[in-house]
């Protein structure tokens, strides 16, 4: 695939150019240089590209004017910026720009590798989404041709007209039922509400009683239970097996579904080896793109309790082909989602690593606060967006300057309101990215206190969410154990007994008690004095 792939590297720093030009050409992409905005502008209207690397800036037009233009000239093609100028707001403008990674030099010849490679990928999977599609139009289309047809059909006479009418109602039934499916679950995007639809809109159009979606393991060896619907859900909720046993096993290895009328009768199965088998009818169905099988879809028993026929499992096998576009749809938006918060943390990282006191910081924070989490209950999905906030809490201090974030001194009036605005400024940081919109608010609010004394907002109390009462608890913490410029370290015990003496002001006593009792400060503890 790389020698088919041109690849278009602009920078006026010729030795930057022909650097990354002979990087790339050793992992067998083609590769042209441009050493101005303007030359490279005639070269994409004059070849074929897939692929842009530029510096930001560059007399002429810019690296973000050029890959505007470019996106005019060529829309598929994906833009690196490589740049010394990283800063957050030419983060920002870069992503609204469309840009799909952001590189800073001096830049690993490594990351830049796995960059363009990951890039390349997403592109190669967008394009195979376009091409799944424009094929599911023209299914559709052959569909309505096909209804033409048996509308003519209906013209027929006696036995031969009421059977066409037959068939016609049940194929439109049909139709409208994938339609219906699929108009509900194409927006969907979160992997877990996507498959809890899906299984809740096949249950009801179906009408049965259990179904379930078992996705193909990483490995490629097993198969896992991601969701189910019905009266079986709590028991098959996570189970695995082996890819080579049962019947959703022989599903993938066949790539066909399998139909079972009556488990009674099918010599297939062995009733002796599970007595307690109470299924009679099932159909197995694989969720496939492109030849890759995913893994596989079950409906299980009729509410009417009659079997399942070959009509319910070409029906099935349709809406398998939605759902499969849907969670390959789900799975890159996932990806792309996961590469934008990673660019943004990395940002965040390199904040830290300009102090040897603060560095870590966010990801100890994140760990404290994901223990107290647990602990007290908190949901999967509020447990992804208090790891996102943790992660970031502090991103606002990109726009603070280093002299006041290091000063040893007593900060002075101008420059502590300048410490204070770090949460409203990582606020307006991470408001572009949509995805981080549930964080967005912890993030505002990691310093504000249980009695309504914090900033920015005095919020307090009730007012306070759980999340962000979880994360000032471990804020403190972490900042209190960990070494500063004006200060040495507190021990375990000494940070645990100043959180007790300020919570029901500072703190909410339930977050500090769940924290006080968690196994991580008694490990710690327990490390601290054997040494």
């Amino acid at each position: 695939m790389n020698n088919k792939i041109r690849v278009l590297v602009v920078d006026d720093e010729p030795k930057i150019c022909h650097l990354i030009e002979e990087l790339l050409k050793l992992e067998g992409y083609q590769v042209d240089v441009s050493f101005s905005g303007m030359d490279a502008l005639q070269m994409l209207k004059r070849d074929d590209y897939q692929m842009m690397l530029t510096d930001l800036k560059m007399p002429g037009i810019d690296g973000l004017e050029l890959i505007k233009k470019a996106k005019v000239e060529s829309p598929e093609i994906r833009a690196i910026m490589v740049t010394g100028y990283a800063t957050v707001d030419t983060a920002v403008q870069s992503l609204r720009h469309g840009v799909d990674d952001y590189i800073t030099k001096p830049f690993n010849i490594f990351e830049l590798k796995k960059a363009v490679k990951q890039t390349l990928h997403t592109r190669q999977v967008a394009m195979e989404n376009a091409q799944l599609l424009k094929d599911l139009k023209k299914a559709n289309r052959e569909l309505n041709i096909n209804k033409n047809g048996l509308t003519e059909k209906m013209q027929m006479t006696g036995d031969q007209l009421t059977m066409a009418q037959k068939e016609l109602v049940q194929r439109v039934s049909e139709l409208a039922t994938v339609n219906e499916i699929s108009k509900a679950i194409t927006s969907v995007l979160d992997m877990g509400a996507l498959l809890s639809l899906c299984l809740k809109e096949i249950n009801e159009k179906l009408k049965v009683k259990h179904s379930s979606i078992m996705f193909v393991d990483e490995e490629g060896e097993g198969l896992v239970v991601k969701a189910c619907h019905g009266d079986r859900s709590k028991q098959a909720m996570g189970k695995t097996q082996k890819i080579d046993e049962g019947v959703a096993g022989r599903v993938v290895t066949g790539k066909k579904p399998i139909l079972v009328k009556d488990i009674r009768r099918d010599n297939r199965f062995n009733r002796s080896e599970r007595p307690d088998y109470k299924t009679k009818s099932f159909v197995s169905a694989p969720l496939i793109v492109e030849g890759r099988v995913l893994g596989v879809i079950n409906v299980i028993d009729k509410v009417s309790g009659e079997s399942f026929c070959e009509t319910d499992v070409n029906l099935l096998c349709t809406i398998a082909g939605q759902v499969s576009i849907a969670v390959e749809n789900a799975r890159l938006y996932e990806t792309l989602e996961e590469n934008c918060f990673n660019m943004v943390t990395a940002l965040a990282k390199s904040l830290e690593a300009k102090d040897k006191y603060t560095s870590g910081h966010s990801q100890r924070v994140s760990e404290y606060s994901s223990v107290m989490a647990r602990t007290m209950g908190v949901s999967d999905k509020d447990m992804k967006t208090l790891r996102h906030a943790a992660l970031l809490h502090d991103i606002g201090k990109i726009g603070i300057s280093e002299f006041i974030i290091n000063k040893t001194d007593k900060l002075d009036d101008t420059e502590f309101a300048a410490i204070k605005s770090h949460p409203c400024q990582g606020e307006q940081i991470i408001k572009p990215l949509a995805f981080l919109d549930d964080a967005i608010h912890h993030i505002r609010g990691h310093h504000e206190s249980f009695d309504g004394k914090g900033y920015p907002d005095r919020l307090g109390r009730s007012d306070l969410p759980l999340l962000t009462k979880i994360m000032t608890v471990a804020d403190a913490f972490d900042a209190m154990t960990s070494d500063r410029t004006y200060r040495s370290s507190m021990k375990t015990n000494k940070a645990i007994s100043e959180l007790r003496r300020v919570a029901g002001k500072q703190f909410d006593p339930e977050v500090v008690d769940a924290f006080a009792s968690s196994e991580i400060v008694k490990m710690k503890s327990d490390l601290e004095s054997n040494y």
